[in-house]
């Protein structure tokens, strides 16, 4: 019996049951309504994404993909079963993330972060790793 990778087909709903009942789909549930929430509330504030900055996100995701041409990212996104309009939906979307974070940091009281025990614990592990690559030099 020989198996044919390439006739073999999945379907939304199975990958869906399998989140289901493997425990991921909560999760991903969640990160996609924080992702849209937080989007309109960008877009509420009046933030937006332009032309030039939606093409240097996709230049960034492209060479971290080592997606060097036009060919070789349809042929990514073919396999993934993704289209253009959707890459360009998801990298606006973590652009207008991005700005909506950086407004919530201005007016954020950051002396409340500075004492919780993550931050002094991150604070504290990266000073070791600045000291530390400074030691070895």
């Amino acid at each position: 019996m020989s198996l044919k990778l390439d006739e073999i087909q999945v379907g939304v709903a199975e990958v869906v049951d399998y989140t289901r009942i493997t425990g991921g789909y909560e999760e991903a549930l969640k990160e996609v309504v924080k992702r849209k929430v937080t989007v309109e509330a960008a877009k509420q504030k009046g933030f937006q994404v332009s032309e030039e900055e939606l093409q240097r996100a996709a230049d960034v995701f492209r060479m971290v993909n080592k997606l060097y041409t036009m060919e070789e990212t349809e042929q990514w996104l073919k396999g993934k079963g993704l289209t253009i309009e959707s890459l360009e939906d998801y990298l606006e979307a973590n652009l207008l993330i991005s700005q909506f974070k950086e407004d919530l940091e201005k007016s954020v009281d950051q002396g409340k972060y500075r004492n919780s025990p993550v931050i002094k614990e991150s604070l504290k592990e990266l000073a070791y790793q600045d000291w530390f690559a400074n030691f070895i030099g």
